[in-house]
């Protein structure tokens, strides 16, 4: 595989990984214990594949961190909208 589509790789993975790690402390805040117990699960998985790319080129740490970001900005702005529509469908 190429540096290249490696490197995109770990951006999206770590995309969602990041989107994982926002929905597993909203699980957590939420008391929903299965929810919390298999998103960490599956998280864990995705950070293991990412080790393993990053034990090869440290330069992969980039689109990890971006992919990060954009994850938990996405997931936490999404989360946001819905608990706004909820307040306005409450009045």
């Amino acid at each position: 595989m190429s540096e290249i589509l490696i490197g995109v790789w770990v951006f999206f993975a770590y995309v969602a990984i990041d989107a994982l790690y926002a929905l597993y402390t909203l699980a957590v805040t939420k008391y929903r214990p299965a929810r919390a117990a298999t998103i960490s699960s599956v998280m864990y998985l995705l950070l293991a594949t990412g080790f393993l790319a990053f034990t090869h080129n440290a330069w992969y740490l980039m689109p990890a961190a971006a992919g990060g970001w954009i994850g938990t900005f996405l997931t936490v702005r999404l989360e946001k909208h819905k608990a706004e529509r909820a307040g306005n469908q409450e009045e």
